[in-house]
């Protein structure tokens, strides 16, 4: 046990505590909106419903709060990281680019959010070097959204099984990637309960599709499954949507080499680029790919379907793995109309809109 600890141990230590993520909004008395991310919110009572939230004395808004009478708790949901970076920093125009309505009193409430609770505040407390608000709440709002969360100094889904809306409006391609992954692991094991299947999520990594998680069922058709595993462009059910939907000249390559391994390995039946051709229409044509890999025997097959982001691009193979009697040879069976319907549906919380 710790007797003796400097500030940045407490902070470690109390950053341990997930929380979620609120920006607290006001006019200051020129009638000017303000705004703070604070994820210091709790409540306190439900009869009389208050509530209370905390903000540092030497914050620049703290004047205006203080002086207040009335504050908006606007519960950020999991796709709004960036509104609640835009309003943890000072100097600049937080509300530049963020939509907004009107709510009690004029003060801006951000559109988006899960949940928000206008206040008109009852008292305000010392504590230390901050200052702790309390609000009676007076409206109340709750959205059909997933809220943003927070620990261990970073964002993170609210619930290990959930799955939110992915933010369209990131700029950094890099950043909308992992939370991409981040969002679609965390929705494989929910999915993969519904289609009672083992699951395989993929991306396209330096060396072609490459496996990043898989989610296992009760009953496990195979063991033979680990992540980082790189799988054929043109034999695996992940490979195949990927090639199918990528552009060409990021696949060719791979779909060559592998090729040309074949025919010096003096494989029997190596296709020709014409059949998969033939493949991969077929693939596009019903939005999903079959294979019956080597690797796992006759008895068990793999079905893929592309998972899409805003620009419709495919980010994702979502792949499940069944016995062959279960899959069948068509494309229009049980497991593959849920498959291509999660699929759907992962793309559009990423942003994927269908025309």
């Amino acid at each position: 046990m710790t007797t003796s600890f400097d500030q940045r141990e407490l902070r470690n230590v109390l950053g341990s505590f997930v929380t979620g993520v609120t920006v607290v909004t006001t006019l200051d008395a020129d009638g000017q909106p303000l705004g703070v991310t604070a994820n210091s919110f709790s409540s306190v009572s439900l009869e009389p419903p208050l509530i209370l939230w905390s903000q540092a004395l030497t914050a620049r808004s703290f004047p205006a709060f203080r002086d207040a009478e009335r504050f908006v708790i606007n519960i950020l949901a999991e796709d709004q990281a960036q509104v609640s970076q835009r309003f943890a920093k000072a100097g600049e125009d937080k509300f530049a680019g963020v939509a907004t309505r009107e709510g009690i009193g004029g003060l801006p409430l951000i559109d988006g959010c899960t949940a928000y609770l206008q206040c008109r505040k009852v008292a305000t407390y010392p504590g230390g070097d901050h200052a702790v608000f309390i609000g009676q709440v007076e409206q109340i709002e709750r959205c059909d959204r997933k809220p943003l969360a927070f620990g261990g100094g970073r964002y993170m889904l609210a619930h290990s099984y959930d799955l939110g809306t992915f933010s369209v409006d990131k700029p950094d391609g890099g950043l909308q990637h992992v939370e991409a992954v981040r969002i679609a692991n965390a929705a494989l094991p929910e999915i993969g309960q519904r289609l009672d299947a083992m699951l395989g999520l993929s991306v396209w990594g330096n060396r072609g599709p490459t496996v990043i998680n898989w989610e296992p069922t009760r009953n496990a058709v195979t063991q033979d499954l680990h992540t980082g595993l790189v799988v054929s462009p043109v034999f695996s059910a992940s490979g195949l949507t990927f090639t199918a939907y990528l552009p060409r000249e990021m696949t060719r390559h791979n779909v060559q080499a592998e090729l040309q391994q074949l025919r010096e390995a003096a494989m029997s039946n190596v296709p020709s680029e014409e059949e998969i051709d033939r493949r991969l229409d077929d693939v596009r044509t019903h939005g999903l790919a079959h294979s019956v890999p080597e690797r796992f025997g006759a008895d068990i097959a793999a079905i893929g379907a592309p998972v899409f982001d805003h620009r419709g691009r495919i980010v994702f193979a979502l792949t499940a793995v069944a016995t062959t009697s279960r899959i069948g040879n068509g494309y229009d069976g049980p497991l593959q109309v849920s498959l291509r319907r999660e699929a759907a549906a992962l793309s559009q919380r990423l942003g994927h809109r269908t025309a």
